[in-house]
């Protein structure tokens, strides 16, 4: 079985690069289109890794690496922030570190060398 990410991209056009980079590594990939979506989708299809995009509206990616980080079905599962914002790590005094990080706009093979240093390859 393939190991399972969740990206969570409120613009369609991100989520379908990131959809498309994952799945041609042999990635099995779900979408949510903000941090609620993204919250409840983690918590009952528990995926192996999180692809998270920091702003974002309603539920910021900022709020749900929080919230997950502090509930039981989902604080162990590994987040790698997507963002533009240079100084993310700093943002949540350096709970997510520079090495989750992926700048926008990010190369395909930098996407796959981050997620494979948290879960390995897909299978």
């Amino acid at each position: 079985m393939s190991k399972r990410v969740l990206v969570v991209e409120d613009e369609e056009a991100v989520r379908e690069l990131e959809r498309f980079i994952l799945e041609q590594h042999g990635y099995e990939v779900m979408e949510a289109g903000d941090g609620l979506e993204g919250l409840t989708k983690a918590e009952f299809r528990r995926p192996d890794l999180i692809l998270l995009d920091l702003m974002m509206p309603d539920v910021s990616g900022g709020r749900m690496f929080d919230e997950m980080r502090h509930h039981p079905a989902t604080k162990d599962i590994p987040i790698v922030v997507v963002t533009g914002k240079p100084d993310a790590h700093e943002m949540f005094d350096d709970a997510i570190g520079e090495d989750n990080v992926i700048m926008k706009p990010f190369e395909a093979d930098a996407l796959i060398e981050r997620i494979r240093s948290h879960i390995g390859d897909p299978e």
